[in-house]
């Protein structure tokens, strides 16, 4: 039975889609080229607001018990 296992294995591999490296390189370049921009622009003050807000809370959360003690440790 692993033979047919290992079988389904390099089926798998020898089926999965690959682009030439050539062509990997020019959609790489088109797409730094298109969100380049917009990755150095700075992070809106509403955004930075809500992130503050996030970390504040997750600062008041109060620590989870340890698997199997939440429900019946009354």
């Amino acid at each position: 039975m692993s033979d047919s296992g290992d079988n389904n294995n390099n089926n798998n591999k020898a089926a999965e889609p690959t682009l030439e490296p050539l062509l990997q390189a020019h959609i790489g370049k088109q797409l730094k080229e298109m969100f380049g921009a917009m990755a150095r622009e700075p992070v809106p003050e509403r955004f930075k607001l809500l992130l503050d807000q996030l970390e504040a809370a997750e600062k008041r959360k109060p620590v989870a018990e340890p698997a199997g003690r939440e429900a019946g440790a009354k």
